[in-house]
């Protein structure tokens, strides 16, 4: 049985909106992970949207079903790469232990992983360069991730790459909410 949303406003429906701890209860048990409690505070406060040019993060209340956090979304972007499992010798969810996708632009995706093998709790930040297939481990939360790459202190690979791609060198805001 499927949890549902009571009181759900169909005005949030449209417009999407900013998800609150019945929310992340739901699509918690529903994909049988827990995330982790920054990313469910940025996305509680910033609202479904995207950064920069693009890098839209997945929500339980995203107003584009693309954008939704759950399982049917989750599916059917494995389907499109799924081709990568066995080249790369990674899983997606639904798979146990599977990545979960968590914000996408383009062909640069970032997922989280559990934290372990046998763990239900998502952890682990991925960053999936589709076009190249190579996934680099960012060693940070999401929301730590986000603002030490904007602010050019991150210095993974690529970082520079990366950070222009998405805020094209400055000229974009930082997050654009899709409530606006």
């Amino acid at each position: 049985m499927r949890a549902t949303r009571k009181n759900y406003n169909v005005w949030d429906a449209f417009l999407g909106g900013r998800p609150d701890d019945k929310d992340w209860e739901i699509v918690e048990a529903e994909l049988g992970y827990l995330f982790p409690s920054d990313l469910k505070r940025l996305l509680s406060v910033l609202g479904a949207g995207s950064f920069g040019c693009g890098l839209a993060l997945q929500s339980p209340r995203a107003r584009f079903e693309s954008y939704k956090l759950s399982h049917e979304t989750l599916t059917m972007h494995r389907e499109s790469i799924q081709h990568l499992e066995d080249r790369m010798g990674i899983s997606f969810y639904p798979d146990e232990g599977g990545m979960v996708l968590i914000a996408s632009l383009d062909q640069q995706d970032f997922y989280l992983a559990p934290s372990s093998a046998s763990s239900s709790v998502l952890g682990k930040l991925l960053w999936l360069d589709i076009n190249t297939e190579e996934i680099v481990n960012i060693k940070l939360s999401f929301s730590e991730f986000i603002f030490l790459l904007y602010k050019g202190n991150w210095n993974g690979d690529r970082a520079d790459e990366l950070r222009d791609y998405i805020w094209k060198n400055g000229e974009v805001p930082f997050f654009t909410a899709d409530d606006v």
